[in-house]
């Protein structure tokens, strides 16, 4: 009788001790929180057929520092310093200076940085993990979000990639490599506009 009780409280401590999704996605992204990779990424259509597909380079320091920059055809710099979102399009030569607010809530920096409370307070997060693949399923609180879902992937404590879908239904896959989980330089995340560049700030006004 004594060994069934102590089996009984050994299997309900083990729920009460399971970890959330959150909780549990929290832990796998916390050596993602500060990072740089390469990445390869494809936007997919309503069908899954590639409309484009590029490559570049990351580093996130946290949800408003972050750099993204994507190679040619498509070259393109993005860089977060904490008070402003610098969106340089090199083709174009034209500069945008936007605040940093919401807009970027579900931006990968902002995921890859959250913690359990700012995770399953913005998404329902949901484990949907597949053989030894780990799967989690994030769906925004918020009905007016652009974004419908994301889905992040983790090879063990690995993360493969993240696939954000909008609310058309199209969807980008952002495929990591050459993670590396150093401290990126903090210069990384100073953007100067190049002479010449047509810059246009957010409310319209120009310099």
């Amino acid at each position: 009788m004594m060994r069934r009780t102590l089996g009984l409280l050994c299997v309900c401590w083990s729920c009460l001790v399971t970890a959330s999704p959150p909780d549990e996605l929290a832990r796998l992204l916390e050596p993602y929180r500060s990072f740089s990779a390469k990445f390869e990424q494809s936007t997919l259509d309503q069908e899954g057929a590639p409309i484009n597909q590029m490559t570049g380079e990351l580093s996130i320091a946290s949800s408003s520092i972050f750099y993204w920059k994507t190679n040619p055809p498509f070259s393109q710099v993005i860089v977060a310093d904490n008070e402003v979102l610098w969106i340089f399009d090199e083709d174009l030569y034209q500069v945008q200076v936007r605040p940093i607010d919401d807009a970027i809530a579900a931006s990968p920096a902002a995921i890859l940085t959250g913690g359990p409370d700012t995770l399953g307070s913005r998404f329902r997060v949901t484990d949907e993990s597949e053989n030894t693949m780990a799967v989690y399923r994030l769906v925004p609180r918020a009905t007016d979000e652009v974004t419908r879902q994301i889905l992040l992937r983790f090879d063990g404590d690995r993360l493969v990639d993240l696939s954000i879908e909008d609310a058309l239904g199209n969807r980008s896959l952002v495929t990591l490599t050459a993670v590396t989980h150093d401290q990126p330089s903090p210069e990384r995340f100073h953007f100067t506009p190049p002479k010449g560049a047509d810059v246009i700030y957010a409310i319209g006004e120009r310099r």
